[in-house]
């Protein structure tokens, strides 16, 4: 009797082997991988990835992917992965019964070309700073360049006060909502994306009790004829939501484009490390209510 062992190569041959085509059959492409790296990991509840996908009227659609906490502690994986770019969505529990804390990640890419100066802009958080660029370059050597000075020659740079007038003006004729707030920008000369934040409290038609309405956008914008012109249909709306304000006070919603926009193809193994930032407040979205 012949070993059994002897049979492995063979069944192993013929599994490979393509007896339609006559030919080898290609191995299955190995699938992605994103792990993230949060810090500090105490109070982290779970770690979600999101797929954004096409919208309909009235209806946002979206894919959570929970993540698989690894042995290592603030370590979460996701395997298996389709092809595609996807958001990091990392939950906290604050704590003495609060509400969860969620930091959701928005995809500002607007598809700069590789080694394309950018800007990265946080209105909010009165910060900004640029890629691929260095605002101190384009002062004569020996010049004492202050934070001012390089925050000047990128906001000339990329049009930043044209753009924020833009915002200004957009502020001002927006109908229905009584609060209009870009939270992040980023983008290059020509083109740009804004995380929008836009509220309704109360009035409006149909009402039961008292009402919010809050939606979270991200809009695009291009640079034509000498300004920045709103483009519409690019708009991406990530949240909608209509709750009573007892509800309202209590969500806890922020947002960061460090956890946005994360692509992975077949086969592809990536690591994103994530430092929760010490204090959370409404410069990063919508804190709950003391």
């Amino acid at each position: 009797m012949r070993p059994m062992i002897a049979l492995v190569p063979m069944v192993a041959l013929l599994i490979a082997w393509d007896s339609a085509r006559g030919e080898p059959m290609e191995p299955a492409a190995r699938k992605g991988e994103i792990e993230v790296v949060v810090t500090p990991a105490e109070h982290v509840r779970q770690v979600l990835l999101i797929e954004r996908l096409p919208n309909d009227i009235m209806r946002i659609n979206q894919r959570l992917i929970p993540a698989v906490p690894a042995a290592e502690k603030g370590h979460f994986i996701v395997a298996d992965l389709p092809q595609g770019v996807y958001d990091i969505c990392i939950e906290i529990d604050p704590g003495r019964e609060a509400p969860t804390r969620r930091i959701e990640g928005v995809n500002l890419d607007v598809g700069a070309a590789e080694g394309q100066p950018a800007f990265d802009w946080w209105p909010a958080g009165e910060r900004m700073g640029a890629r691929n660029f260095d605002p101190a370059a384009t002062f004569e050597e020996g010049v004492a360049v202050s934070e001012d000075d390089k925050a000047q020659v990128i906001r000339k740079k990329f049009r930043l006060s044209e753009l924020q007038e833009r915002f200004d003006t957009l502020a001002r004729i927006s109908k229905f909502e009584n609060s209009f707030r870009v939270i992040y920008a980023a983008g290059t000369p020509e083109k740009a994306k804004a995380l929008v934040e836009l509220r309704r409290d109360g009035g409006h038609y149909a009402e039961k009790g008292s009402e919010v309405i809050w939606r979270v956008e991200v809009w695009s914008f291009a640079w034509a004829n000498g300004a920045w012109e709103t483009l519409n249909r690019a708009a991406k709306v990530l949240e909608r939501l209509r709750i009573q304000r007892a509800e309202f006070d209590k969500l806890d919603r922020f947002f960061d484009p460090k956890l946005g926009g994360i692509s992975v193809k077949d086969g592809e193994r990536k690591k994103v490390e994530y430092t929760v930032p010490p204090s959370l407040d409404g410069k990063m979205g919508k804190p709950a209510a003391d």
